[in-house]
């Protein structure tokens, strides 16, 4: 879909500023604008730059090398303070700078306004933990039936969310699946109304941003907001495995389902097994018994999984080709690296939480492994006051993580960073766990090349600002 700046300054309440005669103003208004991109690298011809300064970037300064790009920026700062940012003697002549009084607001304004004109079936995803892999496995069963749009990356947020909506109509699709990450309270409101889910789904409610929003009951309130737009034909689907999403499900405003593997839960798996390198499940729903072969372990890419296969079901889709479209899905998040010196390396260090983590030692668990079962943690952020008792709460999860035979999981434990002394103290309970910390990612990296072997697997999670994937580039 194609907007022109006629249509930005109309849907943003914002005002052309600049010295622009007449007859180039007329021209400006009919500038039409292909895409919005917030980062000046990815500008181009018809881009609408929106300029959203950050906490270490302001792109204001930028505006003189994006107008050599563009014709259209929008901008919340006046001229002067630009001139003075990017060190230029005036703005750059022939360019439509767009004032409003907040770049973020008009950009999730104009979200609002592409969503408007989609009429496929949208489905929001969110919660603490799964929300990635819950959206792909959404798209992936939904796009077995049918075209469908979905997030890609990691634009799941306040400037991601609107981005992603702005292309909903680049090309045909009869459902949308979005992902919606909030930190702080009030976000998901936002969210909401520019998504306007049909079809919403929460995955979990863990401590992820808990420093934020206070409580894990502030969290499920934050995230049950996703609905705070549906009308009378919305949608919900709980994860009945959680209990503090579960017992919301006779509260909610709108239609609300639940599924896990809880025998009350109204899309069930049942009959689990793990083997040959799959999750095998028998779906359950009315009448309906559908066996499922997920290539991905783990009892969280089950419920993930599952969530995808009622929604599906819930659409009236052929759930035959969305169980089969899940025999050869690999997640965006967790990727497994077989090295060339013969060790399995699981690089989930993308980001972490308590329940994340834990999730991560279930997989090293449930695989099948020849050699040494080996885990690297590092330190997870934003968990509030409560930091060191989260990380001390893997540790016990780990002491206490043993085979079905009594044998314990984990041959050895690699921490680092500050606040993951608190992972190796929980886990020292067990003295079968080889255990070592380290300060910095350099010492443990060298440490951890010297000790794997033909067989070894190997774990890595972390919040992203630790930077685990510098390992892993160390390790292959």
């Amino acid at each position: 879909m194609i907007v022109t700046v006629n249509d930005v300054l109309r849907i943003t309440d914002g005002t052309l500023i600049g010295g622009i005669d007449e007859d180039t103003r007329k021209e400006l208004l009919d500038y039409e604008i292909h895409d919005i991109v917030f980062d000046s690298r990815a500008a181009k011809e018809n881009s609408l730059f929106v300029a959203i300064p950050g906490e270490n970037v302001d792109p204001h300064k930028f505006v003189a090398q994006v107008a050599e790009k563009t014709k259209a920026i929008l901008i919340e700062q006046g001229e002067e303070d630009i001139i003075a940012k990017a060190d230029i003697q005036s703005l750059p002549e022939g360019v439509a700078y767009i004032k409003v009084n907040n770049s973020l607001d008009a950009l999730q304004a104009l979200g609002a306004y592409y969503r408007d004109f989609y009429k496929g079936t949208v489905v929001g995803v969110t919660g603490s933990v799964g929300k990635t892999t819950t959206r792909e496995m959404i798209t992936q069963a939904l796009s077995s039936n049918v075209d469908t749009y979905s997030t890609t990356g990691n634009m799941n947020s306040q400037i991601g969310v609107p981005i992603t909506i702005s292309h909903m109509l680049d090309n045909p699709s009869e459902a949308a699946v979005i992902e919606m990450g909030i930190s702080e309270p009030g976000g998901m409101d936002r969210l909401a109304k520019i998504v306007r889910p049909d079809i919403a789904v929460v995955t979990i409610i863990g401590q992820a941003h808990i420093e934020f929003l206070g409580t894990k009951e502030g969290i499920r309130h934050e995230k049950l907001r996703i609905t705070s737009q549906m009308d009378e034909n919305g949608v919900i689907f709980l994860n009945a495995d959680d209990p503090l999403l579960f017992e919301m499900k006779d509260k909610m405003d709108v239609k609300t389902f639940t599924y896990g593997t809880n025998t009350e839960a109204d899309y069930r798996a049942e009959d689990i097994v793990y083997e040959n390198g799959y999750n095998t499940y028998t779906y359950v729903h009315n009448n309906d018994r559908i066996l499922v072969n997920l290539s991905m372990l783990g009892k969280h890419n089950i419920l993930n999984s599952l969530a995808a296969m009622a929604v599906a079901d819930h659409m009236g889709l052929d759930l035959m080709k969305a169980a089969k479209s899940f025999e050869d899905f690999h997640g965006m998040r967790q990727k497994t690296i077989k090295s060339e010196k013969g060790y399995t390396i699981i690089d989930d260090s993308y980001n972490a939480s308590p329940d994340s983590m834990k999730a991560a030692l279930n997989v090293l668990r449930d695989s099948d492994i020849s050699g040494k079962r080996i885990a690297v943690l590092g330190d997870m952020f934003e968990l509030g006051p409560n930091t060191m008792s989260y990380h001390r709460e893997v540790g016990d999860y780990i002491a206490a993580l043993k085979f079905g035979d009594g044998k314990t999981v984990l041959d050895e434990l690699i921490t680092i960073g500050d606040f993951s002394t608190e992972i190796s103290d929980g886990a020292s309970a067990n003295s079968d766990i080889s255990i070592h910390h380290f300060d910095n990612k350099d010492a443990a990296a060298e440490y951890i090349k010297s000790i794997l072997k033909p067989g070894d697997t190997i774990t890595l999670k972390a919040s992203n600002g630790m930077k685990f994937w510098e390992i892993v580039d160390k390790l292959k």
